[in-house]
């Protein structure tokens, strides 16, 4: 992790810079963040695999999709834009997860925890030929799947709660 990735991770969770508003009116732009966000939810499941896969960088590729698309919804809601994601966080699920678990997703899962650094960049899995084989060890797909899975949910309670939480302020 880059030493300015940690310190902006810091700044954002100890409150020196805010991820979140508590006290601004929820306006027009909040309802169209929260429903990019949603539909960035959306697409996870609709990309999260089924079945088994002839190679392991199949797997990692989509699950890599999978994750990147749930964790920056949860960064889309506070207020980032699309062009924010791909410009600070781009194909990095390390930092995603380390960004969204600092506006408040509260996902602490070792296993997820373990696979983002093989995630991170998940493109590097698009092209086999260039993959370091030994660096993925054995992978138990039922395994990457149920994280992942638990993930989505994660985030899924995550939006539901916050949206639900301004609109009672």
């Amino acid at each position: 992790m880059e030493r300015r990735t940690l310190i902006g991770g810091l700044m954002l969770t100890s409150g020196i810079i805010g991820g979140r508003w508590s006290v601004a009116p929820r306006g027009p732009r909040d309802r169209e963040a929260d429903e990019e966000a949603m539909w960035r939810l959306q697409n996870a499941h609709e990309f999260f695999p089924n079945a088994d896969f002839v190679r392991p960088a199949d797997l990692l590729y989509q699950i890599g999709i999978v994750s990147q698309l749930a964790l920056t919804a949860c960064l889309v809601a506070t207020g980032w834009s699309d062009d924010d994601c791909r410009r600070h966080v781009g194909q990095d699920v390390g930092k995603a997860f380390f960004l969204a678990n600092g506006i408040g997703l509260r996902f602490h899962s070792g296993s997820f925890a373990r696979l983002a650094p093989l995630l991170s960049p998940y493109g590097r899995w698009r092209a086999p030929a260039t993959v370091d084989w030994r660096e993925l060890g054995t992978i138990d797909a039922d395994q990457v799947r149920f994280t992942v899975s638990r993930l989505l949910a994660a985030v899924r309670s995550h939006l539901v709660n916050t949206d639900s939480r301004a609109m009672r302020q």
